[in-house]
């Protein structure tokens, strides 16, 4: 069972929880209400193979900084899953899962998959909850991860503070945040939409407002908040954690305003589509070419980051 909560209405000169909602839930009917309507159980477990298969294959914080193989027993916390791809995918691996969503359709979405799962999700549960406000304990979690989330939030330090608060010592952060030393950053979007486009002149949400659609419906709601960071931007949102790493990934040349269509035709063309996106985009996952792969290390969108709260003394 999904638990829904009722959200209080702040003042509309800013951007507001409601609006964020409203964004992710009609993203989420945009990418992922069809392939969710019509998933068997053998569906979702042949897609979490393939899932798998295709992060591996990017080296993606999933697999790299969460190693599948250790997650038997442990309490994980999702912050954001999605259509609960990612949670699935934990908890088929043993992870007993609780996957909390701002917008209530995802959040169902993800019940649903656990409950697709049966007996091996029996110790998982996936609740509508704000990420700045958790309803859990202090010390409650071995491992609490968010896959490009937290930087959509209207108060990233204070969703970091209770990352922090609700782990229990020693236990793990594992995030991805959009990275600003990036290409996409600079050249998709600073240059090609907040100059060439002037978008940054009308609008000072302007890089939340130019990013993150797709699938198959027109878009008539706009994304409220994105966030980017530096190196130093993260050590400092890190600063209470221990025994931080990074790595940068997510790199594509299908991103490149205009040409970048004709690059994707290509890319498709001569690498093909991989089935492990169906779960997480909605559609197959435009295979990325070994140049991308390796421009993603010096260029990429994406910081991968592992963090450990402190041990108690």
């Amino acid at each position: 069972m999904v638990i829904q909560t009722a959200m209080s209405v702040p003042d509309k000169s800013e951007p507001t929880k409601a609006d964020i909602q409203s964004f992710w839930k009609s993203l989420y009917d945009s990418l992922y209400e069809d392939v969710d309507r019509d998933l068997s159980k053998q569906g979702l477990l042949d897609g979490l193979n393939a899932l798998e298969d295709m992060f591996r294959y990017r080296r993606h914080l999933a697999v790299v900084e969460m190693p599948l193989s250790d997650l038997k027993g442990k309490k994980v916390l999702e912050i954001g899953p999605g259509a609960g791809g990612h949670s699935a995918l934990f908890a088929k691996y043993g992870a007993h899962m609780t996957s909390v969503d701002l917008t209530f359709h995802r959040a169902r979405a993800t019940q649903a998959k656990f409950d697709l799962l049966g007996n091996t999700a029996e110790q998982c549960r996936a609740l509508q909850s704000d990420a700045e406000n958790l309803p859990f304990a202090d010390d409650s979690f071995d491992i609490v991860y968010s896959n490009g989330v937290l930087h959509h939030t209207l108060d990233t330090e204070k969703s970091m503070d209770e990352v922090l608060r609700v782990l229990k010592p020693g236990g793990r952060a594992v995030i991805l945040l959009y990275c600003k030393s990036s290409w996409h950053y600079w050249i998709n979007m600073v240059l090609a939409e907040g100059l060439l486009r002037g978008r940054m002149f009308k609008d000072r949400n302007w890089l939340g407002k130019a990013t993150e659609w797709g699938g198959k419906n027109a878009q008539t709601v706009e994304n409220p908040i994105t966030r980017c960071y530096t190196a130093g931007g993260i050590r400092q949102l890190f600063a209470k954690f221990n025994d931080l790493t990074l790595r940068k990934g997510e790199f594509y040349f299908y991103l490149i305003p205009k040409l970048g269509r004709l690059y994707r035709r290509w890319q498709i063309k001569r690498y093909g589509t991989h089935p492990g996106g169906i779960l997480v985009y909605g559609t197959p996952w435009p295979i990325q070419s070994p140049l991308e792969l390796w421009l993603g290390k010096i260029m990429g969108f994406g910081w991968y980051i592992s963090a450990r709260k402190p041990d108690q003394r």
